[in-house]
């Protein structure tokens, strides 16, 4: 009985310690965008950094990041997994921001999952 008590306890730290991100390659980040810098001068160049966690039987994801505020949509290109063991997908690309100042919100479909991001364009 002391051994059964022993073994539940250990698999429920192993689950919370994966719960909190520290096992198996962080699996339970969220999917994310990120925008930086988060304020930029007209005509100057923003980074996209996107994280998507990949459902079972996922297909392609779009190839560039399109926003009111860019000058053009911003070709992704894939980076690697993220740190997730292969879960989730990491996407990076840079490019200008227009010449209108005012804030702007970024979006992403992650397979349904939709990440936004603010950036905010400066004279």
């Amino acid at each position: 009985m002391k051994i059964r008590a022993v073994a539940l306890c250990a698999a429920g730290a192993a689950l919370v310690s994966t719960m909190l991100g520290a096992g198996q390659a962080n699996a339970t980040r969220p999917s994310s965008l990120v925008v930086g810098p988060a304020v930029v001068v007209a005509g100057g160049t923003v980074t996209a950094d996107i994280y998507c966690l990949r459902p079972s039987g996922a297909g392609e994801l779009a190839t560039t990041l399109a926003a009111d505020g860019l000058a053009a949509p911003i070709p992704l290109r894939v980076v690697g997994d993220g740190g997730t063991g292969g879960i989730g997908v990491a996407l990076r690309g840079d490019g200008p921001v227009g010449t209108v100042p005012g804030r702007y919100t970024a979006t992403y479909d992650c397979w349904g999952w939709i990440v936004r991001a603010e950036f905010t364009v400066t004279n």
